[in-house]
């Protein structure tokens, strides 16, 4: 699979997420043609909360559902602790 110059997308954490955050993110998968690496920037996120991984798994679907590969980068030991204990890791990598 042939993937084009990763594309970095800002996730802020939980309780500075904006509304429109997946409205900006799918603005962002239509503006490059598939399979782009989109890679989600998770630097911010140093207190993970159900939510940030609820929306972490929806950019991740809509991504993979236009086509794109997604991976995380700048995880942090907390985050990365989470996504391994909830079996997340598998399917959000980092990259």
């Amino acid at each position: 699979m042939h993937t084009e110059d990763t594309v970095e997308f800002d996730v802020p954490p939980q309780h500075a997420a904006r509304p429109s955050l997946e409205e900006q993110f799918t603005a962002l998968l239509d503006a490059h043609r598939p399979p782009a690496r989109i890679a989600l920037l998770v630097g911010n996120v140093l207190r993970p909360a159900p939510g940030d991984l609820q929306r972490l798994c929806r950019l991740g679907v809509l991504a993979r559902r236009a086509g794109h590969q997604v991976v995380l980068r700048s995880v942090g030991p907390r985050l990365r602790l989470v996504l391994d204990l909830t079996g997340l890791a598998d399917t959000l990598h980092e990259g």
